[in-house]
């Protein structure tokens, strides 16, 4: 009787199989961070910032851009209006401000007394105070008192007193003046420039200005 090959337990003893699910899907794999670095996945995302707190930065913006703008816009007007503040001083064109000069009492009867005049200046951004304006001659004459600008109207060299004190004169183009400042003789186009006085407790005072030169007709240029 012949002996039948014992049967191939292969069958029995077949390979395992494979998993239903990858473990990789039960065990996802870390998803970046924002920096660059991993995260769980189960991390929730950083929050944005909120809408109100973009909104409270650009009122902050818009209020810092609209103070920078008048910090400029504030000294611009005053540059193209000639500034504000208190009345014309001596320093503004085509105006004058009374000055005071000299004590009445310092003045002789009849004869011309040259004094310095001293007052503010003002342009569009500065005040400058106590600054030499010019110079005037005064002539008391009785109950009258004139001045006249130093500047001679020619070119406008200082105008000397000469001849013993009998008129005036320019040491640069011997231009000659009476003592009322009426022209003599010279080159100068005009007689010398009256200015208006007063005197106020005691003190006279000078409605200082100057006067473009070279011309005929009188111009105050401040």
């Amino acid at each position: 009787m012949g002996h039948e090959p014992p049967a191939d337990d292969s069958a029995a003893h077949a390979a395992p199989a494979p998993d239903d699910a990858d473990d990789s899907a039960a065990h996802p794999a870390p998803a970046p961070d924002d920096a660059g670095g991993l995260r769980d996945a189960g991390e929730s995302m950083p929050a944005a910032p909120s809408t109100s707190r973009r909104r409270v930065l650009g009122v902050l913006v818009g209020v810092g851009s609209s103070a920078y703008a008048a910090s400029l816009a504030i000294p611009a007007a005053r540059f193209l209006s000639g500034g504000a503040g208190p009345a014309a001083t001596s320093g503004d064109a085509h105006a004058a401000s009374f000055i005071r000069v000299a004590r009445l009492e310092s003045l002789r009867d009849g004869v011309p007394e040259r004094v310095r005049v001293r007052g503010d200046r003002r342009d569009a951004f500065t005040l400058t105070r106590e600054l030499t304006l010019g110079s005037v001659w005064l002539r008391k004459a009785g109950d009258a008192l004139l001045a006249f600008s130093a500047e001679c109207p020619h070119l406008g060299c200082a105008v000397a007193l000469d001849d013993g004190g009998a008129s005036f004169g320019c040491p640069c183009h011997t231009s000659r003046f009476l003592l009322d400042g009426s022209a003599a003789s010279g080159p100068s186009p005009r007689g010398m420039d009256p200015l208006a006085t007063r005197v106020v407790d005691g003190w006279v005072e000078v409605a200082f200005k100057r006067f473009r030169q070279g011309t005929t007709e009188r111009e105050s240029i401040g």
